[in-house]
């Protein structure tokens, strides 16, 4: 027999890669995870019978000669399916979009890469093999791929994963469905944990970034804790999100991790105590711990594993031009044109800033015929500043409140660069994907 199978807790990217599995390697049978994540669990109930799963007991009995893996590569999450297969030497293949190199299934052929969701890479095998798909059908893998990449919207998002989309849209996918099966559902209990979250909930500066932490004890283990998790990282917005979930009575600690930021990568960090998943999505769980002490070891990891925020200092365009406040609006104005800018920082005699002059401050003096006048005389004196160690998450929040498109930066008063919204634009584009 040749099967197939994803990892625990199947979401919804898992069930997509599943189904595209079938219609690409017709002689193999789809194994069902015993769990599947709450998320995912209204397209399953309404579209089960396009998988015709095995459960993963069926398979004791059975000689396995080929299996394929999808949308994982750590052994411990497919660990469920392994206990049963028995008297067999299968030849393993994994298809995934994870972090490849972390993969410790041993023996195994593996392939993919960093697309958005490993449904693209499937997607782009039925593509090349002309593979038609039912409406139906397509639904499903587009809803795995909305899921994995925010509708197309995440920094893990490729080129492949709009080109599978148009691909299953063109095949009849239905968007108003896919959006229905991404709709979060959270039941009493997942609102009552939300709720406790937003309560315990705190925020700590850890090499810069805005980290969210929180510590919950349970009665016992909880399906679908991750949905809740992402409401929180909604509401809160911080660069990353560490839940910390103890369940005293079995000695079981789940931690469930957010991140909006490539300089924090989750799996990197997750696992070196043998979790795993998506740079930006990622959990572990173990087993034998005392909660509160692993929560104070892990946050002082994380002071020593993570990468330190990118700061003003880091990405500011230095050797800025200036203008003396006693020069003319008519030489500012040649000045600014001959340097093709748009403002200029004003500095006095010490070369303190004392201003910043625009375009629309030059044309200010034009309409009074006043180019004569001295810059002092028509520049904004209310400059905003600020010093090279600020984030970029201040950086941003100056910009938003004040509404200026240069920030000036300056040690002891003295000019040192000048951070533009363009500047910002092309961190974001850096750091952010």
């Amino acid at each position: 027999m040749n099967i197939a199978f994803g990892h625990s807790n199947m979401d919804l990217d898992c069930l997509g890669s599943l189904l595209l599995v079938k219609k690409l390697f017709p002689d193999y049978r789809l194994v069902k995870s015993n769990l599947i994540h709450p998320a995912a669990r209204k397209l399953y109930t309404l579209y089960q019978d396009y998988f015709d799963f095995l459960n993963p007991e069926e398979l004791r009995e059975e000689t396995i000669e080929h299996i394929i893996i999808v949308d994982t590569c750590i052994a411990q999450r497919v660990k469920e399916y392994f206990n049963h297969i028995k008297h067999s030497d299968p030849a393993i293949r994994i298809m995934d979009h994870h972090n490849l190199e972390s993969c410790d299934i041993l023996g195994a052929q593996v392939e993919g890469g960093p697309y958005g969701a490993t449904v693209s890479y499937l997607g782009k095998l039925a593509m090349t093999r002309g593979i038609s798909l039912k409406a139906e059908e397509a639904t499903i893998a587009l809803a795995g791929i909305y899921a994995d990449t925010g509708r197309l919207t995440y920094e893990n998002v490729r080129r492949e994963d709009y080109e599978v989309s148009a691909y299953l849209l063109d095949m009849g996918a239905s968007l108003r469905l896919v959006k229905s099966f991404l709709e979060s559902i959270i039941e009493d209990e997942h609102i009552l944990i939300l709720n406790q979250l937003l309560l315990v909930a705190s925020t700590s500066s850890i090499q810069g970034h805005t980290i969210l932490l929180s510590y919950l004890e349970l009665e016992d283990q909880v399906e679908g804790l991750s949905a809740v998790v992402e409401k929180v990282m909604d509401v809160e917005n911080p660069d990353a999100y560490f839940a910390f979930f103890f369940i005293p009575k079995k000695k079981t600690l789940l931690l469930i991790a957010r991140s909006q930021k490539a300089r924090i990568d989750l799996h990197e960090l997750l696992y070196v105590y043998g979790g795993g998943g998506h740079q930006s999505a990622a959990s572990l769980t173990l087993k034998h711990q005392d909660g509160p002490a692993f929560y104070t070891r892990f946050l002082a990891y994380l002071e020593g594993s993570l990468k330190p925020a990118i700061r003003a200092q880091d990405i500011m365009t230095r050797n800025v031009p200036t203008i003396r406040d006693d020069l003319s609006l008519l030489d500012a104005a040649l000045f600014l044109e001959s340097q093709d800018l748009t403002g200029v920082p004003v500095v006095n005699e010490q070369g303190v800033v004392s201003g910043f002059l625009s375009l629309r401050d030059i044309m200010k003096g034009r309409k009074a015929a006043k180019m004569h006048s001295p810059v002092k005389a028509y520049m904004s004196r209310n400059v905003i500043v600020s010093e090279g160690h600020i984030t970029m998450r201040e950086v941003e929040r100056i910009f938003y409140k004040h509404h200026i498109a240069h920030l000036p930066i300056v040690e002891e008063g003295k000019l040192v660069g000048v951070l533009s919204h363009w500047d910002y634009l092309q961190y974001k584009k850096a750091f952010f994907q």
